[in-house]
């Protein structure tokens, strides 16, 4: 049996996952590499308590790429210029690597200038720094008009906007301006978190409206004026004080052009393997579209990431070691969504079920809240 290398495309929670699994189920011969231009490595949940002023500073929630080192896995802090995935080579701008297998865990790129004016307008809840500058500003608030606006679908961790509404809510009451203000949520989807399911969204709608907060569907915006603080949609307009946005999405560049992607715009792949067309490269957690049996796409979430890299890295080890990998991704998933006051909401089940998922959402509980920051620090711990 030759060594074999494993390229992993990308340094968050999937990538990494799948690079600690690996390191631990293959022999030290072979090699574990991960690429990622980023120098740390945190997960985008905290940028919800860098919002509410939980923590301070985004380097509390952050761990440093190079400690993977200290566990046999290697990593190249370099740009990913171009994929090769038949021969499975990768350029980057510190020269080419060449694997036995590929792992891509690049994750969906943000795109806020896909919208006139967003950029300018726009508090990037999705940014670290973005999510500091919305604590900020709901600090120096006195009353007035707050939109959150969801620009585009499909975006990463589906749940995160109407946590955003409700934590809003929950800091402008306790600075007592909440009476002087309107908050509204502007988003294309029919209901929140459609793939999840009617009950689940018809259960977070509730949420909104025991807090005062306002629900616009299928709000599709087409520009912004940063002059005028208003919103222009298909429909009709909003007004805004403060604008909290979640820009458009999409597919990493250097996957188009590798030719990587589909129609969907997205990487398709095996819904049990995650393998794409081409063999030996995998595809994992945000980039990727799984079309589920009710004809959606399954959601970006970091849930299924960490899940789906599991699921191929044990594959591939079993490969290496001339065995069949017989594990397979099950569409299960969970999220933790935070309401405010120090409780949040728990959604479970099966995205993949016939003929529909089956997803519950438990009421909110500060069991729930705990639940989650024990989630991250276990995330977190992973490799360190």
């Amino acid at each position: 049996m030759s060594d074999k290398t494993i390229l992993i495309l990308g340094g968050g929670l999937g990538g990494i996952t799948a690079a600690a699994n690996l390191r631990r189920l293959c022999a030290p011969e072979h090699r574990v590499v991960v690429i990622e231009r980023s120098a740390t490595f945190s997960l985008r949940m905290a940028n919800l308590w860098l919002m509410t002023g939980e923590r301070q500073h985004p380097e509390e929630g952050e761990r440093s790429l190079s400690q993977l080192a200290e566990h046999g896995i290697e990593w190249v802090r370099a740009e990913i210029e171009s994929i090769d995935p038949t021969a499975k080579t990768v350029k980057t701008s510190t020269g080419t690597f060449a694997g036995d297998y590929l792992v891509i865990a690049l994750g969906a790129e943000r795109h806020p200038e896909a919208v006139p004016g967003f950029a300018a307008a726009a508090l990037d809840l999705y940014e670290a720094t973005g999510a500091v500058r919305i604590r900020h500003a709901l600090e120096e608030f006195k009353g007035g008009r707050v939109v959150i606006l969801v620009a585009r679908t499909p975006f990463s961790c589906p749940s995160a906007p109407y946590e955003a509404a409700c934590l809003v809510d929950s800091v402008l009451r306790r600075r007592g301006v909440r009476e002087r203000s309107a908050i509204g949520v502007y988003t294309p989807e029919d209901i929140p978190m459609l793939a999840a399911g009617s009950d689940v969204g018809e259960a977070l709608l509730r949420l909104l409206k025991d807090r005062g907060i306002e629900f616009h569907p299928e709000q599709i915006v087409m520009k912004v004026d940063p002059a005028a603080h208003l919103a222009r949609f298909e429909l009709e307009d909003a007004t805004y004080d403060l604008l909290i946005g979640i820009p458009p999405h999409r597919v990493p560049e250097v996957l188009r052009a590798a030719k990587l992607a589909d129609a969907s715009g997205w990487v398709p792949v095996d819904p049990g393997t995650l393998q794409t067309r081409y063999p030996g490269v995998f595809a994992i957690g945000d980039a990727t579209s799984i079309r589920l049996p009710v004809g959606m796409f399954l959601p970006k979430a970091g849930v299924f990431a960490d899940e789906q890299a599991h699921v191929v890295a044990e594959n591939i080890a079993a490969e290496i070691a001339g065995k069949v990998g017989s594990r397979r991704f099950n569409g299960h998933g969970f999220c933790y969504i935070e309401v405010g006051d120090d409780e949040a909401a728990y959604g479970a089940g099966n995205f993949y079920g016939i003929p529909a998922p089956t997803v519950t959402l438990e009421p909110p509980s500060p069991r729930y809240r705990q639940e989650k920051h024990e989630l991250e620090r276990t995330a977190q711990s992973l490799w360190l």
